[in-house]
């Protein structure tokens, strides 16, 4: 080998050794420029692996740097520019990190989504969150990604047979993800009982109903929600006492 290029190889790997030291502090802008450097270094001295390593590496710090600066969607666009180049060139520990990285991030701007009302695209983002979580063998970081999804999901259904179906689904996988799922059993009991009530069906099974999600919603200190159940509790025992007929009783 020329020595001029060894010395840049030699050089370039200082370099990335150097952007890696920021990287790891979270020094993103400066771990950017090494990544720069040694990305140029590396394909001077003929290796285009190191040096697509390096690129790679630029995208991540570059993802960081849009996440540092709530640019969700530029920095997921960044960590599977990255994850693209580290399959590639087989480097499959970074790509694992950089896909679970993405899942984050996506989660992150899945949670943007929500509080603007945009209930679908969020849950679009969980459950492509779930997938880049279930490529990495992150089981429960998947399960509680499509947990969300369906939460965002039952969130934009109008019918309350449709929110209690996807709630449902949502506890199934707060289950699976070992993550404390009382909350969204109340939200689901609840929604089942108002279902049931305009179907003017089975007061018994709504009433029923209706005193579960009041201890649930007790239970995880959701008091307006708590209050709101006790009174359409005691709201229906007098309906059902004034008119039973109607309700086939």
């Amino acid at each position: 080998m020329p020595l001029f290029k060894g010395s840049k190889i030699k050089k370039a790997q200082e370099e990335f050794d150097q952007g890696m030291v920021f990287y790891e502090s979270q020094r993103y802008d400066e771990a950017l420029e090494k990544f720069k450097t040694s990305t140029k270094l590396f394909v001077g001295g003929d290796q285009k692996k190191l040096s697509q390593r390096a690129e790679a590496y630029q995208s991540c710090a570059l993802g960081y740097i849009n996440v540092l600066n709530m640019n969700f969607l530029e920095a997921i666009r960044c960590f599977g520019k990255a994850n693209v180049v580290f399959s590639t060139e087989g480097f499959s520990e970074e790509a694992k990190q950089a896909r679970t990285i993405q899942a984050q991030t996506q989660g992150e701007l899945a949670k943007v989504k929500a509080r603007d009302g945009e209930f679908i695209e969020s849950a679009r983002l969980y459950e492509s969150a779930g997938a880049l979580y279930q490529t990495t063998g992150l089981e429960m970081e998947a399960a509680r990604a499509r947990a969300r999804s369906f939460v965002q999901r039952a969130a934009a259904m109008e019918s309350n047979f449709d929110k209690a179906y996807y709630l449902e689904k949502a506890v199934e996988e707060f289950k699976k993800g070992r993550e404390d799922p009382t909350r969204y059993e109340a939200h689901a009991l609840y929604q089942k009982a108002r279902a049931l009530i305009s179907a003017r069906e089975n007061v018994k099974e709504v009433i029923d109903l209706l005193a579960k999600a009041h201890e649930k919603y007790h239970k995880v200190g959701n008091t307006s929600q708590t209050e709101k159940v006790k009174q359409l509790l005691k709201d229906l025992t007098e309906q059902v006492k004034t008119r039973p007929a109607e309700f086939g009783i």
